[in-house]
């Protein structure tokens, strides 16, 4: 936790520190305008999209080619232009005139010319004439070049027609307001609206921005202030037009300048006054004429477009630089791309928005640039950062991986000593590459043959060299072997297990290529160790001798080996991963039946360990213990459950009860009673008496013995040692026991017959341990019979088995001492008869001999008719 909270305040700081250094490279573009020829391109590719119609209140009179084919070459005598103005005083009635023609001159030559213009221009009292900056070269100071002053006294207004180039040499902005000193001269548009009496534009919708507002006013300094953007309506020759000549001819429409802003000025080819714009370029230029005609459309119109402050255009800036790595911290690498895509079409986008619905112009190719290098850099530092992290989380593996490594390098010298145990090795040694004894033990190998660098062995007679990388140094390992010895195809298995556990991992050694290439590599080896060490565990979990299953907190089995799918669902191969632990305890009972949730609880609550023995419901016995699993956190993060088998060990307990049973209870009692019988001899006299009590002694040894056999008998049968077994009939072996037993059924009187269904059942089974148990249970047979009854023995085969029936017309048995009936040192009442002596030996011996050849007893029985038992056994033809 500490080292991601430390990971998370790196990877803050690093955004904070791409940030501020984005932003400050961007105002310091921002501040001296470097992108401002970019900011150009944009803005002329926005302002092309933004055509309309002329307007109609303006017209331009053309001193153009055919005007000056017709009325000679200019300058044309100013009587001309006086008679211009006098034809559009008579026969129109136009807003305003501008007269865009220098007169700062007076005619030296015709004097009477000036007095006539002076007098049109005083009749018309609409005629608008211009100012502009001249200068004798770029540093001499500024001069306003005015109209003559009889021509300037006789005009409705003057105004300046001055317009400020880009630095590439384009017209798109004009100062509304210059002059010397101070911005004192409205522009020419500005005076024609005046002179038309139209309103001029509220002083809040200009821009009151003056280009020497640092300096102080001064006589010899052009100062400027109300900055307005050209918004050009349209290409060169957007505008309706007349040639001047016409105008003189009267060949227009009438009332065609009435009510219309009539501009005069130069459009002919060399005259000098045309500019480029953004519609033009340099390939067709616009005439000044036609310049001052867009300009006072869009004062008609309204249109204001200027641009947007610095400290505003320096936020919004910063805000466009900045969203792109905002976005990125919440977004995939190539979803960021996308995002990065869309932000600047949407910032291009927005600026055309901010032009055409707001007048005004943000230059965005400072927020492109930045936004575009947002993305390298961002993928930079996240590189680095990733780097950064992987290198850490390479070297809490590589550190793990030592600790936990299934080929951790051994040390040469144990190993080496350790395979003398298996290997006959008699020496060996560690040289280095120029042959230098590096380390050494026992009898010297015999030197290589130069083939050291192929890889793995290579044994020469009674050597074997190998190349290895050991501390970083590459060497060659040598071992000597005894002689006369033989390395066998095993033994060089593990010859190769010991090269690989001396040798450095491939990733304590450096790794060749590019730094990304070796990263990546580094982590193909972390993953192929990764595999190998959960291989390994599965390996381990699967072939431990007890089971295990690890589960959650919330009882859901996380892993488990094939020993627990054997113990809980008698199938290695069973998967308990798609089970909850919960279904897994119910077929698990704890003693008493008591509930598992008090011994969970105290695991995964108290963190203690449980242990408890418990049964399956196979009728497996286990040993359980539950162990709470610490995470690093020291929360418990789950339960490791272990199942050990104690089936032998509960079957050593029973056999070892049944012993002590069978020599506290069964022995001791006829010998207790032996004992006593010849205490009391001695104090018999009579021969007849002595010999009683003699005979009474015989008759308790007799029964002892018989006890003693009959134990022996059922603990070689349940013994669990490989019972030997021979081909046999069974026909002759269930003869034979038939036999024993007729002296015992004569004494009763009992009809003792059998049966067969085939002549002979050859089987493979343990002759003596089958007598005995059909003796068993004829004797049993017999002596829970009257006189007079009978005993049948019933041989036949059926669906793969052999049954023996043994049939009889006794006493019959009980429903409820049935499930009882093959317990050792148990033995049932017949019913309405008196309990037999014995103890319960000889049931429990016929079943085992059942169940050690596979099969089992069959009883059926009815109380006072009699009963069935029948040994069934697989039928098993002898081959």
């Amino acid at each position: 936790m500490k080292r991601a909270a430390t990971r998370s305040v790196i990877a803050l700081t690093e955004r904070l520190l791409l940030a501020a250094f984005l932003a400050g490279f961007a105002s310091l573009f921002v501040y001296n305008d470097w992108l401002w020829r970019w900011d150009n391109l944009l803005y002329d590719a926005q302002l092309s999209f933004w055509k309309r119609p002329a307007s109609e209140q303006i017209v331009i009179i053309a001193i153009d080619d055919a005007s000056l084919s017709e009325l000679g070459n200019w300058p044309w005598p100013r009587a001309i232009h006086a008679r211009l103005l006098d034809h559009l005083t008579d026969n129109a009635q136009p807003a305003a005139i501008g007269l865009d023609i220098i007169f700062s001159e007076a005619d030296r030559y015709r004097p009477d010319n000036d007095t006539a213009l002076a007098g049109a221009i005083s009749r018309s009292g609409l005629v608008v004439l211009p100012i502009y900056m001249t200068q004798k070269n770029p540093r001499s100071f500024p001069i306003e070049a005015l109209p003559l002053p009889v021509l300037a006294d006789n005009a409705a207004g003057l105004g300046h027609v001055h317009i400020d180039l880009s630095d590439d040499g384009i017209a798109r902005h004009v100062f509304l307001y210059e002059g010397i000193g101070k911005p004192r001269w409205r522009h020419f548009s500005l005076a024609l609206l005046e002179a038309a009496g139209r309103p001029l534009p509220p002083s809040d919708s200009l821009s009151r921005e003056n280009s020497n507002a640092a300096a102080e006013p001064s006589m010899m300094r052009w100062s400027r202030e109300a900055p307005l953007l050209i918004p050009y309506a349209g290409p060169p020759g957007h505008f309706q037009r007349i040639a001047y000549s016409q105008v003189l001819a009267g060949k227009y429409p009438p009332g065609f300048f009435d009510h219309k802003f009539v501009l005069i000025g130069a459009t002919a080819e060399g005259m000098g006054d045309v500019l480029p714009t953004p519609f033009s370029g340099h390939s067709r230029a616009m005439p000044g004429i036609e310049i001052n005609a867009n300009i006072l459309d869009a004062l008609l119109q309204g249109i204001h477009l200027r641009a947007v402050d610095k400290p505003v255009k320096l936020l919004i800036t910063l805000l466009l630089v900045l969203l792109p790595l905002i976005s990125f911290q919440f977004l995939k690498p190539r979803s960021a791309l996308l995002a990065l895509l869309l932000i600047i079409v949407s910032t291009i986008g927005a600026t055309g928005l901010l032009l055409w619905f707001f007048q005004l112009w943000l230059s965005p190719a400072t927020a492109i640039l930045f936004q575009l290098s947002s993305y390298p850099l961002w993928s930079w530092r996240r590189l680095e950062h990733a780097i950064r992290h992987l290198n850490h989380e390479l070297d809490d593996l590589n550190r793990q991986r030592k600790k936990i490594s299934i080929h951790r390098r051994t040390d040469i010298r144990r190993g080496i000593n350790f395979m003398r145990a298996l290997i006959p090795i008699n020496g060996w040694a560690l040289v280095s590459e120029s042959d230098a004894v590096i380390m050494r033990d026992g009898h010297t190998p015999a030197k290589d043959r130069g083939l050291h660098n192929r890889a793995g062995w290579h044994l020469d007679s009674y050597s074997a060299w190998a190349s290895i990388v050991y501390h970083k140094q590459h060497c060659r390992l040598g071992l000597s072997f005894e002689l006369d010895s033989v390395i066998s195809q095993e033994e060089r298995q593990l010859l190769d297990q010991l090269l690989a556990s001396l040798q450095d991992s491939e990733e304590d050694r450096e790794l060749p290529g590019d730094f990304l290439d070796a990263k990546i590599r580094q982590i193909q080896l972390a993953e192929t160790n990764l595999l190998k060490l959960r291989r390994f565990i599965d390996d381990g979990l699967s072939n431990m001798a007890d089971g295990v299953i690890v589960c959650d907190a919330c009882g859901e089995i996380l892993l488990s080996n094939s020993r627990a799918s054997w113990y809980l669902m008698g199938d290695d191969n069973a998967r308990l991963s798609n089970l909850s632990l919960s279904s897994i305890l119910e077929d698990i009972r704890l003693p008493g039946n008591t509930s598992w949730k008090p011994l969970l609880r105290k695991s995964l609550v108290l963190r203690e360990r449980v242990i408890t023995q418990a049964q399956h419901k196979s009728g497996r016995d286990l040993m359980v213990q539950i162990s709470p699993l610490d995470l690093v956190d020291n929360h418990t993060g789950g339960l490791v459950i272990n199942l050990s088998d104690i089936q032998l060990l509960k079957g050593s307990e029973k056999k070892r009860d049944e012993l002590l049973n069978f020599l506290s209870h069964d022995l001791r009692s006829p010998l207790s009673a032996t004992l006593a019988l010849i205490e009391l001899s001695k104090n018999k006299n009579d021969a007849g008496e002595l010999h009683g009590v003699i005979e009474q002694i015989a008759s308790n040894t007799s029964k002892t013995l018989h006890l003693a056999e009959q134990f022996l008998h059922l603990s070689r049968a349940k013994s669990n040692e490989d019972l030997p077994l021979y081909d046999i009939d069974f026909n002759t072996v269930v003869l034979n026991a038939t036999e024993q037993m007729w002296t015992l059924a004569q004494a009763k009187k009992i009809q003792l017959s059998q049966s067969f269904s085939e002549e002979e059942l050859w089987i493979l089974g343990e002759p003596d341990l089958l007598e005995r148990a059909i003796v068993n249970l004829i004797s049993n047979a017999i002596k829970y019979s009257d006189n007079n009854t009978n005993v049948k023995v019933n041989v036949f085969t059926r669906q793969k088995n052999i049954y023996c029936c043994v049939i009889d017309e006794g006493y019959g048995i009980s429903r409820e001492d049935l499930p009882d009936l093959f317990e050792l040192f148990k033995r049932v009442h017949r019913d309405g008869k008196k309990r037999k002596l014995g103890i319960g030996l000889g049931l429990a011996f016929v079943d085992a001999v059942a169940q050690r050849h596979g099969g089992h007893v069959d009883v059926e029985s009815t109380a006072g008719l009699g009963s069935s038992f029948c040994l069934v056994i697989p039928y098993q033809p002898a081959a």
